[in-house]
C-alpha cells in the first residue's frame, strides 16, 4: 500500500527590503512599528522637503547611513514617501531626478545649474536689527 507523502508548505523567501541580512527588525514587525511611529511623533514633518522650504508630512523612516541594522535614533530620518523613494533608487545606483519649482529652478542642491541659480537671483536686502517703531509715550494724568 502506497502512503501519500505529505510535505509541509514551503516558506516563501524573503523578498526586498525584507532579504537584507543586515536587518534586525523585520519591517511588519512590533518592535519596528513603535520605533517608527516614535521616529514620525518626534519629527512629523519630511526632513529633506524641510531643508528645501517645502512642508510636507513624512510617512516613511528611512536609515541615514543605509544599513538596515543600524536602528539608532540618530539614523533614523523622517521622510515623505517620494523623497524616501528617491533616496532609495539612488543608493541602488539608479539614476532619479528631482525636477523645478514653478520658476523653473532645479530642485536637487546637487544640481549642477543650482549654484549658478542661486547666484542669480535677486537677494533680500540685509537688516542690521529688528524692525522696532518708536512708540510716542503719553504723560499719565
Amino acid at each position: 500500500m502506497n502512503r501519500p507523502i505529505l510535505t509541509l508548505p514551503k516558506r516563501a523567501k524573503a523578498t526586498g527590503r525584507d532579504s537584507d541580512p543586515r536587518r534586525t527588525l523585520p519591517l511588519n514587525g512590533a518592535a519596528w512599528q513603535r520605533l517608527r511611529a516614535s521616529v514620525l511623533a518626534g519629527e512629523p514633518l519630511c526632513r529633506d522637503c524641510h531643508a528645501r522650504g517645502i512642508v510636507t508630512e513624512a510617512t516613511d523612516v528611512d536609515h541615514h547611513d543605509g544599513n538596515p541594522g543600524n536602528n539608532d535614533p540618530d539614523n533614523l530620518v523622517p521622510l515623505c514617501h517620494a523623497d524616501h523613494s528617491r533616496k532609495t533608487a539612488a543608493s541602488h545606483g539608479k539614476r532619479v531626478a528631482m525636477g523645478h519649482d514653478s520658476d523653473g529652478l532645479p530642485l536637487d542642491p546637487s544640481h549642477p545649474w543650482a549654484r549658478t541659480c542661486r547666484l542669480l537671483q535677486p537677494r533680500e536686502p540685509e537688516i542690521a536689527g529688528e524692525f522696532c517703531p518708536q512708540t510716542a509715550l503719553s504723560p499719565s494724568l
